[in-house]
């Protein structure tokens, strides 16, 4: 029976728009894998803390500048052997877009990552806001 991760109940917390917030994030699903399981060092672990920081840094770089300081929600629920995190915000001036950066650019690669190593992910935008999903496979402890 296949599980529909969409559907799953999520465990979430609000973090404060602010880049300090983006280690938060990350120790919140941490902490919850490994109460579920997953043991530190694991490369699903490792993969899951990695696509938090980028979802929440991306989150914070596209989200609007004239709506505060503000807040951000992230959520992940682990069903079987799939992790699904959902960072959500209140939108930002324009929609998501994908960016094309110089070779030596500092940063602006998040989403590539995720694209990269999430086993699927999405983003959902509507005039409330914007949510950065993704879901990774955990096979093994």
């Amino acid at each position: 029976m296949r599980t529909d991760m969409t559907k799953a109940a999520l465990i979430r917390r609000r973090f404060a728009r602010r880049p300090e917030e983006v280690a938060a994030a990350r120790r919140f699903v941490r902490g919850g894998l490994t109460r579920g399981g997953l043991t530190r060092g694991s490369d699903a672990l490792e993969t899951a803390q990695l696509l938090v920081s980028e979802t929440v840094t991306s989150s914070l770089d596209q989200s609007a500048p004239n709506r505060g300081a503000g807040t951000l929600e992230v959520g992940y629920a682990l069903v079987g052997r799939k992790l699904r995190v959902e960072v959500s915000d209140d939108g930002g001036p324009a929609r998501l877009r994908r960016r094309i950066h110089a070779v030596r650019s500092a940063g602006g690669r998040g989403l590539e990552l995720v694209r990269a190593l999430a086993s699927r992910w999405g983003v959902r935008e509507s005039s409330a806001g914007r949510t950065i999903w993704f879901e990774v496979d955990i096979t093994g402890g």
